[in-house]
Parts: C-alpha cells; structure tokens; sequence
C-alpha cells in the first residue's frame, strides 16, 4: 500500500462511517477533504463504493432485526390474503414511498450528468458552502418549532402515514445537494411533521438502506471511465473501516439522542460553513 493511498483509504473511511448517519453531510465533508488534500482523483469511485457497502452492512447488522421484521417479513405480508393490521409491510410501503422521489430525480441527473448545468453548479465551493449552512438551519428550526414528543418509538412509526412518508420523501431529494446531508433532510422533514427525534432518526436510518444501495448502482455505472489505482487489499480495508465507524456512530447517535437536541449539530454545521469559506475563498 502507497502512503497517498492508506492516508486517502483511512480519511475517507473515517469521515464515511461518521457522516453518513449524522445530519452533517457525508459528501460535502468528502469533497472539502480532497479540495484540502488535493487528491489526484476528487473522489475515486472505487474507494467510493467500498466505504458506502461498509456503511450498509453498518446499518444492516445494527437493525438486523428490524430489517428482517420490516424489509423481509414485511415484504412476505404483502403478498398474505389475511386482511388486518398489517404494520410491517405498512413500514416497507412507506420507505418505498420514501425513496422512490430521490430514485426517480436521482437517475434522471445521473443520466445527464455530463451535460446537467443544474447537477455541475452544486458542486461549486459556493453552493457547498451555502447548503452546508442552509440546511442546518432548516435542521434547527424543524428540531425547535416541534416539542419533543413523549411517545415510544414503535407508536410513533404506527402513526407514519403515506402521505407522510412521501413528504419525507420529497425532502430526501434535497440530500442530491453536497452539503445537505440525506440524513439531515430526513430528520428536519419528520420533524416537522412532528415524529420525535429518535422515530425520525431511524426511520432516516431505515431509508439509507435502499438510499445507499442506489447511489452505489449509479456510482458502479460511472466506474469504466474511473482508473482503479487501489488495489483490492486496499479496498477491503476501507470497507472495514468504515464499517466499525458506521456502527458505533449509528449506536452513538441514537443515545446521545435522548439526552439532548440537534443543536450541537447545527453548531457544528454552522461551523464547517465558515471554515469552508475561509479555505476555499
């Protein structure tokens, strides 16, 4: 292993498992990352697809249980004549509902990325900068303007509409913005319609399975077009790293959740703004 490499490899890795479940952005911190170091590729895609799989299988093994009740269980009910409360394949219908408004967008920008003038000014310093600020004020107000609800995780997930679920939906295309941050939108737009803290963060943790698992898919089309300079030793390693930092964030998270609000994280965000401004410009 190069030491540009292992140093790309361990960077990456570390910022991927710790951002991608925070609503900080994992992408804008990618992005400020390189612009610091100057990688030769701004992001190599095959470093890019190993550390996202880390962070799914993160998620997977720490909802394993949910994932089965709702994604598998959930998915065999559908099919069940027997009429009733059918709350699992309700949980499954509602992170399709979730997703497909980001699917949809997201394909439609990457089958014209190399012409989008929309798609290549997001990716400016200026629009980093700004949603990296924007949207953490959107983040504080959804936390302030709601109180926190006293309701259990499972009631508040019973009391997710569809209707809700395409709301929260429509929001999650704003995470297509570097800086926005997917779980961020995820969590202001439950929290405007008033879900908790912890039933918004999960159910954002819900929607990253098949959120990640497309980014990957347009990543992988991209791929013969990338030189693939990391070897497969290399690749190995950031997929476990990101891994064990994916999974002892999301655990993270979820407690310090109950202690406190989401204002450290729009500090932090506010933060991250002015420190990209005074790098970039």
């Amino acid at each position: 292993m190069g030491s540009e490499n292992i140093i790309q490899i361990i960077i990456t890795s570390i910022i991927q498992g710790i951002t991608e479940f925070l609503p900080v952005s994992s992408s804008g911190h990618i992005l400020f990352v390189n612009k610091i170091f100057d990688w030769k590729d701004i992001i190599n895609l095959n470093l890019l697809i190993a550390v996202h799989f880390g962070t799914l299988v993160a998620v997977v093994k720490y909802f394993w249980l949910d994932i089965k009740k709702y994604f598998i269980f959930g998915f065999i009910e559908i099919f069940k004549k027997k009429e009733g409360n059918k709350m699992q394949s309700k949980m499954l219908t509602n992170v399709i509902i979730s997703t497909l408004p980001i699917a949809f967008v997201g394909f439609f920008l990457s089958s014209t990325a190399s012409d989008n003038k929309i798609l290549n000014s997001l990716y400016t310093p200026s629009a980093l900068i700004f949603s990296t600020f924007f949207f953490a004020i959107i983040l504080f107000v959804s936390d302030k303007i709601r109180p926190e609800i006293p309701l259990t995780t499972e009631k508040e997930f019973n009391n997710l509409s569809f209707i809700h679920a395409f709301f929260i939906g429509i929001f999650q295309i704003f995470a297509l913005i570097p800086g926005a941050s997917r779980a961020g939108v995820c969590i202001s737009a439950a929290r405007f319609l008033g879900y908790n803290r912890i039933s918004a963060t999960k159910y954002s943790m819900y929607l990253s399975v098949p959120t990640i698992i497309g980014a990957v898919l347009l990543i992988n089309t991209n791929l013969v077009d990338t030189s693939f300079y990391f070897s497969w030793l290399e690749i190995l390693f950031g997929f476990i790293l990101s891994f064990i930092f994916a999974f002892f964030t999301i655990d993270f998270f979820l407690k310090i959740l109950k202690k406190m609000s989401l204002t450290v994280f729009v500090i932090y965000r506010i933060f991250l703004a002015i420190l990209m401004f005074v790098y970039m410009f």
